[in-house]
């Protein structure tokens, strides 16, 4: 487990007689028109130096009688000619190229950078005239805040960029950001395929296994240590039913960035379970191009009633109808049994007097939907008198065609002759391998597909709000498309669900990781509860959108063109952006990528990796 360097985080005047023949890069200056202010400073560089764009810089000032230290990053790289106009470079050669001038009249280089901190802490601009210096792993430290961060609480996220290709060591996230202390979730923005989003939220996944890995080795006895539990849900293809097998893509030559974040032996994902939706005659889980090892997932009415589930079976437009809102609550309410256990626990189970399964709740519901206009009712007998008389016919037959569409499309999810089906169960005890869920299978049922994500947070909100919680066991939810499953403005029964767990469940374990191409698409709740957001490539359409607007431009500028192996880190204690590399993954991230044979070891330990 990687630990700071916490020599790095001593006062500017210790650091600065520790500092071994810093490179100096050039000295505080103020362009005309464009002065220092306590956010950003500029400086002129000397000839022989060179100056990049997110290069780390630092300079020492003395101010009022004390020297504080001014940590930066450089936003952009000018050069300015000395003659006044492009003519007068023209004229000078006479359009000659070659043409040698007795007198030189060199131009002059400066940089604009952007103040990330000071040491000790001081709201103004360093002094004209201070030498600027090439930043190093010391200083981008400092600059990025891993001082802040509790001893045994660093995650390592990538490899902070210092300029072109040169790093300056590990990029560090605060756990206490990202698992509930302090804050929660973390969101990823980026463009398709380049803003690598899935990728990224792997590798944050596989990083935190390894965290907690390494706790357990470290400290197997100690009752409150952190304990992870990853749910992966596979929106794209099949291409997550392929992180246990080594990418052939992978080799030698990517071994050292994991080296530098610690790892010296990166794997693929161990031991994870997959899950994939039953086919709707036998049973047996739908082809997702694995041979063997998945799980199949569906539920009876049995369990849709046991679990509270029956609202989050229909689309958002019909629940924002709200004469169907309330039958649908009804007819819930009418088919479920509550009981009081000795411990004060509540249990539901399917009333014995109504349907017993999907296909008898149809022929019930069409019995309702179909009874003569007088309110003859003799067809539902005792039952019938438990439900509101109130509700429309017309109410009725639509509860009936959307239930009869949604059994019939299910794919077999819903089981339509039994009470019972095989419901996911999430719920652990302790940190576990990967579980991967898909959804992709049920790409042209949008409803299935959220509200299988629903049964997952509503499992893991009960499960972390009861008795017998345990402490330190985070669940960790990672879900692409979110604009699908919370989309903004929505107000839909699993929207309110997934806001309640990024506005509330983070201090009860419950951590989203995210992601979307649109951030701007997303509920406000869901993005502004994310302590950690995260910009792979994206689009000017969206990063011109309010969400995006507390970035400076030049922030917006980079992740306009970031490479796919780049992104920006955005955390409340970073006055910007932080520009990290990731590693490149071990694990396959589709299936054409994959080595034939899963990369099982022979140690047995269950150590994972991911992309």
């Amino acid at each position: 487990m990687q630990t700071i360097d916490h020599e790095a985080h001593q006062t500017a005047d210790e650091q600065y007689d520790l500092l071994e023949e810093p490179h100096c890069l050039g000295l505080v200056g103020s362009p005309q028109g464009q002065e220092a202010t306590s956010r950003r400073f500029f400086f002129w560089v000397k000839r022989d130096a060179l100056v990049e764009e997110t290069q780390l810089v630092y300079c020492d000032s003395v101010i009022a009688n004390r020297r504080y230290r001014f940590y930066g990053i450089v936003e952009e790289v000018v050069r300015r000619s000395r003659k006044r106009s492009m003519d007068d470079e023209i004229d000078q050669a006479d359009g000659d190229i070659d043409y040698d001038p007795p007198f030189e009249s060199d131009g002059y280089t400066y940089a604009r950078v952007s103040i990330l901190a000071v040491e000790p802490r001081v709201l103004t601009p360093p002094r004209e005239r201070s030498k600027v210096y090439l930043a190093g792993e010391r200083e981008a430290a400092i600059a990025y805040a891993a001082g802040e961060i509790r001893p045994g609480r660093e995650l390592p996220i990538g490899l902070i960029k210092n300029g072109g290709e040169p790093l300056a060591g590990a990029g560090l996230l605060d756990l206490d950001y990202l698992l509930g202390l302090n804050g929660g979730h973390l969101n990823v923005t980026g463009s398709t395929g380049r803003g690598t989003k899935s990728s990224f939220l792997l590798f944050v996944v596989w990083m935190l296994l390894h965290y907690c890995r390494e706790l357990e080795r470290l400290a197997p006895s100690q009752p409150d240590r952190t304990r992870v539990v990853p749910v992966i849900f596979n929106v794209k293809n099949y291409d997550l039913f392929f992180i246990d097998r080594q990418c052939k893509h992978f080799g030698p030559e990517h071994q050292a960035d994991w080296l530098r974040l610690g790892v010296s032996d990166p794997r693929p994902f161990r031991n994870v379970t997959f899950y994939a939706p039953a086919s709707k005659e036998s049973g047996l889980p739908v082809y997702t191009r694995r041979s063997e090892g998945v799980i199949p997932y569906s539920w009876g009415l049995q369990d849709i009633i046991e679990s509270a589930l029956f609202r989050y079976l229909f689309a958002e437009e019909d629940a924002s109808d709200p004469n169907f809102g309330a039958l649908v609550l009804d007819v819930e309410a009418f088919l479920t049994r509550e009981q009081r256990r000795a411990d004060g626990s509540l249990v539901r189970t399917l009333s014995p007097s109504g349907p017993q399964t999907f296909q008898e709740l149809l022929e019930w519901v069409n019995r309702r939907s179909n009874k003569r206009a007088d309110g003859d009712n003799e067809s539902e007998g005792k039952e019938g008198t438990q439900l509101s008389q109130n509700h429309h016919l017309q109410t009725w037959k639509k509860l009936y065609r959307r239930l009869f569409l949604l059994v019939s499309e299910s794919s077999g999810v819903l089981r339509r002759h039994e009470r019972q089906g095989r419901p996911l169960d999430v719920v652990r005890a302790d940190t576990s391998d990967p579980l991967v869920i898909d959804l992709f299978s049920l790409a042209g049922m949008p409803e299935m597909q959220r509200f299988v994500v629903a049964t997952i947070f509503r499992q893991l909100v009960e499960a972390r709000s009861g008795s017998g919680v345990v402490s330190g066991l985070v669940y960790i939810v990672m879900l692409d498309e979110l604009n699908r499953f919370a989309p903004r403005g929505a107000r839909d029964p699993i929207t309110q669900l997934i806001e309640t767990v990024a506005a509330e469940m983070r201090s009860q374990g419950i951590i989203l990781l995210g992601a979307q191409q649109q951030a701007s698409r997303v509920s406000e709740k869901v993005i502004e509860n994310a302590a950690i957001k995260v910009l792979g490539r994206t689009g000017s359409l969206e990063l011109g959108t309010p969400v995006w607007r507390f970035l400076s431009e030049s922030a917006r500028e980079r992740a306009l063109n970031l490479r796919i192996n780049e992104k920006l880190i955005i955390q409340d204690a970073f006055r910007e952006p932080m520009l990290v590399r990731v590693p490149f993954p071990v694990w396959a991230m589709n299936a054409e990528e994959a080595l034939s044979s899963l990369s099982a070891t022979s140690d047995g330990q269950d150590d994972l990796i991911e992309r």
